[in-house]
């Protein structure tokens, strides 16, 4: 498991995919958003071939569902879940299976570019 790289940390090459639907600048905007909830809430990732999972305190939870909620509708291309357990939040962001490179981008944000599966 890798944690996600801190506000502080250069943003990663590549995050922005092709097939997302945000202008450079909401791009920028929005991963500064999931960089300033990594730094506040200190998240842990791990990757599964084409399954990224990110694991959040209960306390992220609102920022967390904003969020997600502005990811489905401009990166579709992915499906996006989140898992209430009883301490943590399971963010988990899934490709298709037939193009498991798809997850590249939120890998790379996340700090999970390592394939583990």
């Amino acid at each position: 498991m890798t944690r996600i790289p801190s506000l502080d940390a250069p943003s990663p090459e590549g995050v922005t995919d092709p097939a997302c639907t945000l202008g450079a600048d909401d791009g920028r905007a929005r991963v500064l958003r999931w960089q300033r909830l990594a730094a506040v809430t200190g998240p842990v990732s791990r990757r599964i071939g084409p399954v990224l999972e990110v694991r959040y305190p209960l306390d992220a939870g609102e920022e967390l569902e904003s969020l997600v909620t502005a990811e489905r509708q401009c990166c579709q291309f992915v499906e996006w879940d989140i898992i209430r357990r009883s301490d943590t939040f399971v963010l988990r962001i899934a490709a298709d299976p037939e193009r498991p490179d798809d997850i590249e981008p939120f890998a790379a944000l996340f700090g999970a570019a390592t394939n583990e599966g």
